[in-house]
């Protein structure tokens, strides 16, 4: 009798020992996770497809498997492993099945920290369309993700007009912050779709606050509602900064801009209107304004504003001579005359320097007065960082040649 109990008590304790074998060591899910955050992507679908099959809750490993495909079809790696089609097929399969629990997952990995498949997660869901945007929508609304939030405006911008309806749901609920709707409106503007028109100039402006309305005149504005071009250049002179920001933001969309009035605009002391005017002046370009740029890459505004700049200056250089008169011996007296205390900022004018347009006048400035000389002389004596030493090396190659 004593062995007939024995036994059935053995049976049950090596079930549980080979249960507990089981779980030992990391999941599929896990190890999946790990490659694929590690860029060993083929070996991340093999492990998240058991883990779809393992996994009670199967949202985690879908979503990253639409992930894991899309980034192994951008990479190549598909190709070079020869399963390019299978892979192309389970990923268009698969985004046509998304749910929302798996969107939202998706969104949850592709707003940690910036990764190798980042933007191939992202373009999936640009694929999947509406449904993808409205989860992204309620995520902006809900200010789940801030830091992540560009990638999500880019996101829904490129799905374009599937995701008007869903905007504008929002727009149009009292529940969302003003915060929140300037978001949302301003894509509107950037989609470009005017079906939206009908819907924003049905809505009350009395109740908006200044700063929602000054993003609601500029998206009209951006959808063809011309009228409203004197509201949106009257709000860079608002005493609210936020009216101010998005004034600033619109210059660059608003046509036939007086550019006094940019260049007036960059001495505002908020460092993200300087910087939107900054990009304005890119478009309504003007030789005036080259004083007033450098003194803004001078003064003590963010690393934005001065890679604006920059970028200003490029699009001057790459137009013609008349913008550009004198601008290499400006921007080399800065360096000269040590103006400039950060290094980043420096090695910035120095890769500037290196557009072929400014190397053109440097080399014409050689013969003038010196002016490669004062360069290599502020190399030797002056100038600490490394960066900067390289890269002013190369350009006084450039200049010699």
């Amino acid at each position: 009798m004593k062995n007939l109990t024995i036994i059935p008590i053995i049976l049950i304790l090596l079930t549980c020992f080979a249960c507990d074998t089981e779980q030992k060591g990391p999941s599929h899910l896990d190890v999946g996770t790990s490659e694929l955050n590690s860029g060993r992507v083929i070996d991340a679908i093999q492990n998240l497809k058991e883990a779809e099959k393992k996994e009670e809750d199967k949202a985690e490993p879908r979503a990253l498997l639409v992930i894991a495909y899309s980034h192994a079809i951008s990479s190549k790696a598909a190709r070079t492993q020869r399963v390019e089609p299978e892979y192309k097929k389970e990923r268009n399969e698969r985004i046509a099945a998304l749910n929302t629990a798996e969107i939202n997952k998706m969104i949850e990995h592709l707003s940690k920290k910036q990764s190798v498949f980042q933007a191939d997660g992202f373009e999936a869901l640009v694929e999947k369309g509406t449904d993808a945007a409205v989860v992204l929508i309620d995520q902006i609304v809900n200010a789940t993700y801030p830091e992540a939030e560009h990638h999500f405006i880019s996101t829904i911008v490129k799905i374009g007009t599937d995701a008007v309806d869903p905007i504008l749901n929002k727009v149009t609920d009292a529940a969302v912050s003003d915060e929140a709707k300037m978001k949302l409106i301003h894509m509107l503007g950037e989609i470009g779709d005017k079906k939206a028109v009908e819907t924003l100039k049905s809505m009350d402006v009395s109740i908006m606050s200044l700063a929602l309305k000054m993003e609601f005149y500029t998206t009209l504005y951006r959808l063809g509602e011309m009228g409203y071009k004197s509201e949106i250049l009257a709000g860079l002179k608002a005493d609210e900064v936020e009216v101010r920001r998005a004034a600033a933001k619109a210059m660059a969309n608003l046509k036939d801009v007086n550019t006094r009035t940019l260049i007036d605009a960059l001495k505002d002391t908020d460092s993200q209107v300087v910087t939107d005017i900054v990009k304005a002046l890119s478009v309504h370009k003007t030789k005036d304004a080259v004083e007033p740029l450098i003194n803004v890459f001078k003064g003590e505004y963010g690393d934005e504003a001065k890679s604006a700049v920059l970028d200003t200056f490029t699009a001057y250089a790459e137009v013609g001579s008349s913008l550009t008169k004198g601008l290499a011996r400006k921007v080399s007296l800065l360096l000269i005359e040590k103006k400039i205390k950060s290094s980043t900022d420096r090695a910035r004018l120095v890769q500037f320097l290196k557009h072929s347009t400014m190397v053109k006048q440097l080399k014409a400035a050689k013969i003038l007065d010196n002016l490669d000389l004062k360069l290599h002389e502020y190399l030797e004596n002056d100038e600490e960082s490394r960066l900067v030493k390289n890269q002013l090396n190369e350009l006084l190659e450039k200049i010699k040649k």
